[in-house]
């Protein structure tokens, strides 16, 4: 008879302790550094820069609408060179928040962050929801936003460049060797 009602009460708390509670339309964070704990907020907007360099009309560069996934990493900057520091949840886990495609228009926010404390968010775009196609320029898709003390959201834009596609093109031409004659190029004499 313990037995029995052992069974389920085990299966119902092992059901609680397996759900997590996320708010209607927040995105799920992976997350990793100095740990986010504080009590200011950031609110970042994506800026999508399409690859300009192309070399024919066929050749169309990478586009917004070619991002599956946008990946946005938290970093904490500091120091004298300025280094950069992961930045944990409360896991010990980065803060990484995947943005899917169909979200790229709205604004992502970073909670509990530190104030006057100087964030580094970097971008990366991907072809493919696996994230093994990387399509942004890594140098180009990064911002340093400072954060004060303030009772409302720090706002921040970032502009993620996409990179230039690759021209892949070949040719062939013939070589046509037109017999040659002989042409004297001046005057001769001969004298005896």
């Amino acid at each position: 008879m313990t037995v029995k009602l052992l069974i389920p009460a085990l299966a119902a708390g092992l059901l609680v302790a397996g759900c997590v509670y996320l708010p209607f339309g927040t995105l799920p964070r992976v997350v990793t550094g100095a740990v986010a704990n504080g009590a200011v907020s950031l609110q970042l907007d994506a800026e999508i820069a399409s690859g300009g360099f192309q070399t024919q009309a066929v050749v169309q560069p990478y586009l917004a609408s070619d991002i599956q996934v946008l990946e946005l990493r938290l970093l904490k900057v500091s120091g004298n060179p300025a280094s950069e520091t992961p930045v944990n949840d409360a896991l010990g886990n980065p803060i990484v928040i995947d943005v899917p495609q169909a979200k790229l228009d709205q604004p992502v926010n970073f909670t509990k962050l530190h104030a006057n404390t100087t964030y580094r968010i970097k971008a990366k775009a991907f072809f493919d929801t696996g994230k093994t196609q990387p399509i942004s320029v890594d140098a180009s898709s990064s911002v340093d936003v400072p954060i004060t003390q303030e009772d409302r959201p720090t706002l921040a834009r970032i502009k993620v460049q996409l990179a230039d596609k690759t021209f892949d093109a070949q040719g062939s031409t013939g070589i046509d060797v037109a017999s040659g004659s002989l042409v004297p190029a001046g005057t001769e004499t001969m004298t005896q």
